[in-house]
């Protein structure tokens, strides 16, 4: 991953993009516009050349030294290629999972204050920062994995939890607001967030999608829990 490229990417700065531009199509109009006569015809020519050959370069720059949104998923792809792999490996998930109970993977970019931000072609705000998460039902326990991956620096984290069903004090989500400025319009983002509280005290919170398999899951925790604590 092109972690200067991706900085780029996020900044979108178009100086460079829209000079070489201008230099391209100032170079064609000298070259093939009316302005030209047995005088000056050597002169126009010289300076057509050297604006489109300038232009050519600025725009090769402006483009070859940032990322795109191809890349960036490309580039995503391959960092988590073996991310259920590892994971289920890790907690010994391949039969322990229950089979009446859907497990639920969640992905996307991570919004917190402070992030840099950009809208994508398909107007889907990306941020320097992607995540996936996993939620994983077995018999006894509820396991969640999760790994943050940095579009702009060597930065990986995983935040990965087996716990007992009997341990959680309940399931629930909350709506988080992020406000960004983009340029010059203010943007705000509503993510949900699942809480999974516990009985010790304390928590962990993943960053969710509004959806009915997320709604799903957080009664399915809650019903799991407290059976677990019927059961003794």
């Amino acid at each position: 991953m092109d972690y200067k490229k991706n900085i780029n990417y996020f900044e979108n700065k178009k100086l460079l993009l829209y000079g070489g531009a201008g230099l391209l199509v100032l170079g064609l109009v000298l070259m093939f516009g009316p302005f030209g006569d047995r005088d000056n015809y050597m002169i126009l020519y010289i300076l057509s050349v050297l604006s489109l050959i300038a232009g050519g370069v600025a725009f090769t720059l402006a483009v070859t030294t940032r990322s795109t949104d191809k890349k960036i998923d490309e580039d995503l792809a391959e960092e988590y290629k073996y991310f259920d792999e590892e994971k289920l490996a890790k907690f010994d998930l391949y039969e322990r999972q229950l089979t009446y109970i859907k497990s639920v993977e969640i992905e996307d970019y991570q919004y917190y204050d402070g992030s840099m931000i950009r809208r994508d072609r398909m107007s889907h705000y990306r941020t320097d920062l992607y995540g996936k998460t996993h939620i994983y039902f077995t018999e006894n326990t509820l396991c969640i994995v999760n790994k943050n991956v940095s579009l702009i620096k060597d930065e990986k984290t995983d935040h990965d939890i087996e716990v007992p069903y009997k341990d959680i004090k309940k399931a629930f989500l909350t709506d988080k607001t992020v406000s960004y400025t983009l340029g010059k319009k203010a943007v705000t983002v509503t993510v949900p967030m699942l809480h999974i509280e516990y009985e010790a005290g304390g928590e962990d919170v993943y960053q969710v999608k509004s959806d009915l398999e997320t709604d799903t899951a957080v009664e399915d925790i809650n019903r799991l829990a407290e059976k677990a604590k019927k059961n003794g």
